[in-house]
């Protein structure tokens, strides 16, 4: 009890000395009218119960006008921020949106062709993807069969692309950090990464369609890499 009432003491001088002067003032009659209003009372009760406390009356009239007749502005659109995938779950979601988007076939021919394809089959195989990307359009059972057959594949695909940047160590030739945009170097080249797309034109990217699947290469890995801990965090929360 005594604890309580020494905190007591001290938060009431405290808000006294801080009236003192104006700015104090306007910083506690601030707090104040906005408790108020959160508990309900309107422009004028604020206006007469900051009064009571001693505050000057056009300092009242000023913070409780700023408070209740403030125009509201357009809150800003979020941008979406593409956080580089680490696992297959955050791959997932991508995967789901282009097989509803792509037909069967598209959808497969994305994932198996090529020099970069995800999922390196012969022709014989390819029919049987086709079929599974079809029935797992409709069927929540096919949809978890492709899922489990896909994993592996991704999960090999997100871990290369990671020993690659180690290999490599990527550096930022340029960058743009407000539009989080990066030039990444390494020995076999360059590209460009946009990190709020989450976008790469190397060709690895591009020609294995790795935005359909949701991947990242190694370059997207080295551009994430040289953000600072606490930027990446920004980044995921704000995701």
């Amino acid at each position: 009890m005594l604890e309580n009432k020494n905190n007591d003491e001290f938060i009431y001088n405290w808000r006294n000395e801080l009236k003192q002067s104006q700015d104090g003032a306007l910083l506690v009659a601030s707090r104040m009218a906005s408790r108020l209003k959160d508990s309900g009372f309107g422009k004028n009760d604020v206006i007469e119960l900051l009064a009571v406390e001693n505050f000057d009356i056009e300092l009242c009239t000023r913070v409780a006008s700023k408070l209740f007749d403030a125009v509201e502005t357009p809150v800003a659109k979020k941008v979406e921020v593409a956080v580089v995938p680490t696992k297959y779950a955050d791959c997932a979601p991508t995967i789901e949106r282009n097989l509803e988007k792509l037909s069967a076939r598209e959808f497969t021919k994305k994932l198996c062709s090529g020099p970069y394809a995800v999922v390196k089959i012969d022709s014989r195989q390819f029919d049987s993807w086709v079929r599974l990307a079809e029935l797992a359009k409709t069927s929540s059972n096919a949809k978890a069969a492709l899922h489990t057959e896909l994993k592996p594949w991704v999960e090999e695909a997100l871990l290369n692309s990671v020993l690659v940047a180690e290999k490599e160590k990527g550096n930022i030739v340029t960058a743009d950090k407000n539009k989080q945009v990066y030039k990444v170097a390494m020995r076999k080249g360059e590209a460009t990464v946009d990190l709020t797309s989450g976008t790469s034109t190397s060709e690895k990217f591009t020609q294995g369609n790795y935005a359909t699947f949701g991947l990242a290469d190694e370059y997207m890995v080295s551009a994430v890499n040289s953000i600072s801990p606490y930027e990446r965090l920004k980044r995921a929360l704000n995701s």
